[in-house]
């Protein structure tokens, strides 16, 4: 059995590093958007809807249990793509959304980084299909 001292040290750390450079790059970002232009961070309508969907798509990925790695490679990403062509096609800036975004995931990586790592559970027991579980006895 592990010891408490044990359990401590076994925390996600690597998330932390991730989060805290998604956090100031998102930071930066906001600033070199504001910079550029004052009126920049006033979200239309369809920005807002895009950058919901990149917040929100991540925010499911990790309650269905997937890490934060890869949350960020498999479903972000995609989204981010997405939401640059389209940000090109409707003709506003990107880096908005992307900072706010880079920020939303640098703030959630940091309780992430806290928790303890979970540990892959084995399948022991038979595999049941639902057809023998749900078929009546004959």
């Amino acid at each position: 059995m592990a010891s408490p001292a044990q359990k401590t040290t076994a925390r996600s750390a690597g998330n932390l590093p991730i989060a805290l450079v998604l956090l100031g790059g998102g930071a930066l970002l906001w600033l070199r958007a504001a910079q550029r232009t004052p009126g920049a961070l006033a979200l239309l309508p369809a920005v807002d809807g895009c950058l919901a969907v990149g917040v929100v798509g991540v925010l499911l990925a990790l309650l269905h249990g997937v890490p934060y790695r890869t949350a960020l490679l498999s479903v972000a990403a995609p989204i981010a793509v997405v939401q640059l062509l389209a940000s090109e096609l409707a003709g506003f800036s990107f880096l908005p959304v992307l900072g706010v975004e880079l920020t939303a995931f640098g703030l959630l990586g940091l309780p992430l980084s806290r928790l303890p790592r979970r540990r892959r559970r084995l399948a022991t027991g038979p595999v049941r299909s639902l057809h023998t579980a749900h078929s009546s006895p004959s």
